[in-house]
Parts: structure tokens; sequence; C-alpha cells
């Protein structure tokens, strides 16, 4: 079976959730492995299991390797996902029927976080009137926006957008895809009959060091999609809630969250120096 498919996988010390993501994937999928330094096994691991690996050398970030992964390959299907996400039988096949009924349109599949249903309902760049409103849909159906958990969509409709944007290290490269995918015509939709199992959060070990190179750049990204987009964002109030979660008991005793609440707080000011300077 050539279903013309490239499937784009980012690892960053992912070595211990890669070998039984690799295996989730159908036969008829090809595999790269876009490496952003990791120092783990994880490049190893894509290797013995057969995967096309491309070694960044360092972390670029999500959005960034992910292009480069995309520009390692020329199937006219990409497929980008986390590596600590399970394919459910047919699950790719199903995302190929929904992209042949809807040729104007990227996918999600349908999230599941063990039985705990998954789905992304709004985003800061969204309007509220674009919230999805109501019970997860089981359905296929359009979207307010996609999870970069998953996401299926033809290489043309990649390219016309220019791909991720590399200016936003990591988080909320999946809503600014989003939303410049709705401004180029292509519908962001479900496809329902697809179905994977997300362990969120798995995609590299937790420390907190890791915690706070992750929440400084959901931080910084912030500040760079809400003044990319032009919409107004309220630094203030976002330090003050800040604040008061990291006085909750769940995050002052927990180093991980501690560090990532603290590493929010530093990405919100360089991202708002950086936009003061005019940087992008």
């Amino acid at each position: 079976m050539n279903l013309d498919i490239d499937l784009i996988v980012v690892s960053y010390n992912s070595g211990s959730v890669l070998e039984p993501f690799l295996r989730s994937i159908p036969d008829f999928v090809n595999v790269i492995v876009a490496d952003n330094g990791s120092s783990d096994n994880s490049v190893a691991v894509a290797a013995a299991a057969g995967a096309e690996v491309v070694e960044i050398g360092e972390n670029v970030g999500y959005g960034s390797a992910c292009n480069v992964g995309a520009a390692a390959s020329d199937g006219a299907f990409l497929l980008f996902v986390n590596p600590d996400i399970r394919f459910e039988p047919g699950a790719i096949e199903a995302l190929v029927s929904a992209a042949a009924s809807y040729p104007d349109a990227a996918f999600n599949p349908r999230f599941y976080s063990g039985t705990r249903r998954r789905f992304r309902r709004w985003s800061r760049l969204l309007p509220a009137s674009d919230f999805w409103h109501g019970s997860p849909p089981d359905y296929d159906c359009e979207v307010p926006v996609l999870h970069g958990a998953c996401i299926f969509i033809r290489r043309k409709h990649f390219k016309q957008v220019g791909g991720f944007d590399q200016n936003i290290f990591l988080f909320h490269e999946d809503d600014d895809l989003s939303l410049r995918l709705r401004q180029a015509g292509v519908e962001l939709r479900l496809a329902a009959a697809s179905i994977i199992d997300h362990a969120e959060g798995g995609s590299s070990a937790r420390s907190p060091q890791s915690g706070r190179i992750k929440g400084e750049a959901m931080g910084r990204s912030l500040v760079y999609v809400m003044n990319k987009h032009h919409m107004r964002l309220d630094l203030p109030a976002e330090r003050h809630r800040s604040w008061l979660k990291l006085m909750a008991p769940h995050v002052l005793f927990s180093n991980v969250r501690r560090s990532k609440l603290l590493g929010f707080l530093r990405g919100l000011n360089a991202g708002s120096m950086d936009n003061a300077g005019g940087h992008s």
C-alpha cells in the first residue's frame, strides 16, 4: 500500500517513547525522525526501527524541526506527530479517507489520553465566537484550531502558507499554523474515524530544567503570536495570574511545575522586550 505519506516526528531526548511510537506506524508510511540534538539514544532507536533520521545537531525548536523534516521528503501528504502518541489500527488510513472527501482541508484525529477524550475547543488567536461549545464531537466536522500533536495536511497546503513559523521555538506554533491555513481558505477538520492515544507531555523527560525551558518558550511564544496577529495581550494580568498559580500547593511543592511557571514569567518578560525592540 503506497499512499505517498511522509510522517515527520521531532525527537529531543525522546528515546523512552520512540520505540513504541514507531511500532504503531503502518509499514506503508515513510517515517522521518528530525532529531533536535538529543543526548540520549533517540537517534539509535529511530535508526534501529528503520526510520530515516535527520540529525539537526541542535535544538532548533519544534516547528523549525518539522520544516527540516518536511524539506527532506517529497510525499504528497505530510503527517506531523509527537513521539508520545500511539496510532490505533486504521488511524492513518482514516486520515487519508477524510482527505479524499475534503481535498481543501487539514485534519486532526480523535485524541485520547487513556480513556479520557482530548479536544481543542479554542485558541488565544481566535475570537470567542469561534470557540467550540458543547461536547467533543465524534463525527467529521470543522474544528476551531488544530492540535499540533498530530496534523495531517497536503504538502501543497503546507507550502502555500510557508510551513511552521520558525520564529516560534515551542508552543502556539499549531495555533499560528491553523490561523494561517484558515486565512488561506484551508478548512480545519476532525477525521473522527482516526483515533490515537496521546501520553501528553511525554515527548521528552521531565525535569526542573526541561520545565524551565518549556515555560520560557511558552511565555515568549505567547507574546510573539499575539503581536504577530495584532491581538492585545494584557501582560500585567498574565503575570498576576502566574504569581497566583505559584502559590498553589501542587505548584509550590513541585520542582518541575514551579520551574515551568517561573520560566513562563521569564518568557513573558523576554518576549515583551523583543516586541518593544522590534524583534521578530
